[in-house]
């Protein structure tokens, strides 16, 4: 299980979201940033795919570089 806030992936808060997986992590961060900063979910949504390979290779490191719980 690793812990990750908002916005260690990014986002502009410090709410923590747990997992045991890099694409549970995903998943929970984007429906947390839906829910609560609905202006950067729309931006998430018009991210080119080099955009996203860019972030999806940040988050990586951040996943790799954290403590299991």
């Amino acid at each position: 299980m690793k812990r990750i806030t908002c916005r260690e992936m990014g986002g502009p808060c410090d709410y923590i979201i747990s997992t045991s997986t890099p694409e549970e992590m995903m998943k929970k961060g984007a429906d947390h940033v839906g829910k609560e900063h609905p202006a950067i979910a729309e931006q998430m949504k018009n991210m080119s795919y080099e955009e996203n390979k860019e972030w999806e290779h940040s988050f990586m490191k951040t996943w790799r570089m954290k403590p299991n719980m």
